[in-house]
């Protein structure tokens, strides 16, 4: 963080109402979180869901702080404020600022959708790095850069972090950074600072509508990305990106396996769990592509990054390489099982209709008709509760039997959210286990020669909140030991 900046500068980008004689201020440092002020901070005042920083100005006053940007100034303010329409989107370009605009020393590439995000990312800094260029990534399963990783909380961090992480990548001498643009982090305002190289939409179906209130709403946040970006790379097959391709946001490029575009999967032969290839056609010439990751999505989401890669002037015959080199990425679509266990159990962060449709179809598509497909799934508590019932309904008509237990249940109860799931439920082939734990165990240990068992929901995360808090949950684990108990 730059030292002794001043106000005036610190605040280039926001929109300033009154900035009370305060613009010469210099400062030491600045925070959004009472908890790090330090002598000759400033601090922004952000209004978040469960708290509000106009509160703790007094309290931040009081450890050192000698400004504070706000919406409103408090009543007995002990320290001079500027007042800003929104604090929240103005701390984006606030730690830019700070941070000596670090976003701008690289190029970004940001990947949003539905669904589709993190694998995008992870191929994309696989093509790059292979090609000898200094990479980094920002997404749901980890942050990484130059050897160093850190853990995810967010899909897309909060400015006071995301702008920090910019500028230890810019020291360290990232050039492409890939970094997944969640809908929230768009609608925060927290990556309005950039301009981001090419964008890539990968797919929209409903989620977050908690949020969002409607799909119309979502589509219109997620379109903010490419008017943020000098080049847009659209699916051709989903009505809502097909719709924005068409928009004029930016220079648009289409990839697509069913409609005419500038990037076309042809010949796709989907090879069971063992993978895809298909010949990918634009400017007139054909490629031949390979993935060990199975699915008609990874169909998609390969050519994201196949096509972003050619876009930005990598060579076809290295990208491809790379591509049939990619192993995937941990929790999605992960096979759990040793090679020479009797049974297959595949885990994957599938939480939304759309994304457990797809992935049943996938292992649907790579089974043999008379092996069996059970799933093990739940949905989030407070969390939008309009896909529940549709989860239930995808579950149990795609999936032999199905499995409906809990998933990060929250302030929920989770035989609240089982009952809700059932509502979409018609046909008889589940059973309601409400520990995770348990519901596992139970699939593992009564699993069929040949059965496929898919464990949806969580992926890579390792821990289960319930109402008491963030506790530790290894699925690989519980796997294990299930497999134990069986062969014991």
């Amino acid at each position: 963080m730059y030292a002794d900046i001043t106000i005036k500068d610190l605040l280039k980008g926001v929109n300033i109402i009154d900035a009370h004689g305060c613009e010469d201020i210099k400062i030491s440092g600045v925070t959004a979180d009472n908890r790090k002020i330090d002598k000759g901070f400033a601090f922004v005042a952000v209004s978040g869901t469960r708290f509000d920083g106009h509160d703790f100005i007094a309290d931040t006053a009081a450890k050192g702080a000698i400004c504070a940007i706000v919406e409103r100034i408090p009543e007995n303010c002990p320290i001079p404020c500027v007042v800003v329409d929104d604090t929240r989107r103005a701390s984006s370009y606030i730690f830019s600022n700070a941070f000596g605009n670090p976003e701008k020393s690289m190029k970004i590439i940001g990947v949003t959708g539905t669904n589709g995000k993190t694998s995008s990312v992870f191929m994309l800094e696989k093509i790059f790095s292979d090609s000898g260029y200094k990479t980094g990534l920002l997404g749901t399963v980890k942050n990484m850069w130059c050897g160093k990783e850190r853990e995810a909380s967010l899909t897309t961090p909060v400015p006071e972090d995301l702008y920090e992480m910019f500028a230890e990548m810019r020291d360290e001498g990232v050039e492409y950074l890939f970094m997944e643009v969640s809908s929230h982090s768009l609608s925060l305002g927290r990556v309005a600072p950039i301009e981001f190289e090419l964008g890539i939409y990968t797919n929209l179906t409903p989620e977050h509508l908690d949020f969002h209130i409607d799909m119309d709403s979502y589509a219109e946040v997620k379109e903010m990305l490419f008017k943020q970006s000098k080049i847009g790379l659209f699916s051709a097959d989903n009505e809502y990106t097909l719709k924005a391709s068409e928009k004029g946001l930016c220079k648009s490029y289409t990839f697509s396996i069913d409609n005419g575009a500038d990037f076309k999967a042809e010949n796709v032969d989907f090879l069971s769990v063992s993978g895809i290839k298909y010949t990918l056609v634009t400017d007139g010439r054909s490629f031949d592509i390979v993935s060990s990751v199975a699915g008609k999505f990874s169909v998609y989401n390969t050519m994201g990054a196949i096509s972003a890669a050619y876009l930005l002037g990598l060579d076809m015959s290295d990208i491809a390489k790379s591509i049939k080199e990619f192993a995937g990425v941990p929790g999605r679509i992960e096979r759990l099982t040793p090679a020479d266990t009797p049974f297959s159990v595949f885990s994957d962060y599938a939480h939304s209709p759309d994304a457990l449709e797809n992935i049943l179809l996938a292992l649907i598509g790579s089974k043999n008709e008379d092996q069996k497909l059970t799933v093990v799934f739940g949905c989030g508590g407070d969390r939008d509760r309009t896909k529940r019932p549709k989860m239930g309904k995808i579950a149990t008509e795609l999936a032999d039997f199905a499995i409906i237990t809990s998933d990060n249940s929250r302030s929920e109860e989770p035989m609240d959210i089982i009952n809700e799931i059932l509502t979409g439920v018609e046909k008889d082939n589940y059973k309601v286990i409400c520990s995770r734990r348990e519901a596992i165990a139970y699939a593992v240990e009564n699993a069929q020669e040949g059965e496929i068992i898919l464990i949806a929901g969580k992926g890579h995360e390792n821990y289960e909140i319930t109402k008491d808090g963030k506790h530790p949950f290894d699925e690989k684990g519980e796997v294990f030991k299930a497999i134990a108990k069986r062969n014991s």
